[in-house]
């Protein structure tokens, strides 16, 4: 059974997630630090089920896709994320592969605080993921009360980051695969 529902990586998202680093790293630039947030990733799963992320720490989700891990964070499944919620990254995990992703998306990158949200926007969903260096009770009020402002910072993120979503849509509507740098947007964007 595909608990999916087809949800598919862009196929090149491993080489996406650090292709366009310089305007990716200007847009979080901007809220990196507001509520405490120390990482923040953008994935968008378009209308034809495809996934596309833009990450302040591209390591984290380049291990979880090439890992595989990424079947067992519900994060990526169809059944979360139309709920339209926000959730904590451990809660998230299958219990089969829990230690796994919390090593991977916690430990290894000192975030003891992650939280997930969904939202829908004409048809396409966009999952804000963010987390926090900081452990203390403060912080975590903070990530489990600021739906609204995450939600804000997500959507702020997600038009500032739009001509890159195109970019990718035209890279995965091309019959023959081409290099990244040529299809990179004009150098003023990035």
């Amino acid at each position: 059974m595909d608990i999916h529902n087809e949800i598919r990586p862009h196929s090149q998202l491993l080489k996406l997630l650090f292709a366009f680093k310089n305007k990716v790293g200007a847009v979080f630039k901007d809220i990196l630090g507001i509520h405490e947030i120390n990482h923040i990733a953008i994935t968008r799963v378009s209308i034809e089920q495809e996934i596309v992320i833009f990450s302040s720490t591209p390591a984290l989700e380049f291990n979880l896709f090439s890992s595989g891990l990424w079947h067992y964070d519900q994060t990526y499944h169809p059944a979360w994320f139309r709920l339209g919620v926000q959730t904590s990254w451990q809660s998230l995990y299958n219990p089969t592969r829990y230690d796994e992703l919390y090593y991977l998306k916690q430990i290894k990158h000192h975030y003891p605080i992650g939280s997930s949200l969904a939202i829908c926007q004409d048809n396409v969903f966009y999952i804000y993921s963010l987390a926090s260096k900081q452990s203390c009770s403060q912080t975590q009020e903070i990530f489990t009360n600021q739906y609204d402002d995450f939600r804000k910072i997500g959507l702020y993120c997600t038009n500032q980051l739009q001509d890159l979503f195109i970019t990718c849509d035209n890279l995965a509507s091309l019959s023959e695969p081409q290099e990244l740098k040529q299809l990179t947007p004009m150098d003023s964007l990035v």
